[in-house]
């Protein structure tokens, strides 16, 4: 099932990161020229940073702090 705002899912931080990684990969699989500049050992770290920042983005509120205490209740 998908989430409601599917549409809407590129402006997630989540999806975006995602797509970053998948941006590295294809660059580094395509690109032999940047084998010469991005050693393995960077590239994996590369990798796993983005990896970890999905995680750390998909469970970061993206509503703007003001519009997130007025939903909550809060006032300033």
């Amino acid at each position: 099932m998908l989430i409601s705002n599917w549409k809407e899912a590129w402006k997630l931080w989540s999806v975006q990161c995602a797509m970053a990684i998948a941006l590295v990969n294809v660059l580094i699989a395509t690109l032999p020229a940047l084998q010469d500049y991005m050693s393995v050992t960077v590239y994996a770290v590369l990798n796993a940073v983005l990896a970890g920042l999905v995680t750390v983005f998909r469970v970061l509120s993206q509503i703007p702090k003001d519009q997130l205490l007025a939903k909550s209740g809060h006032n300033g």
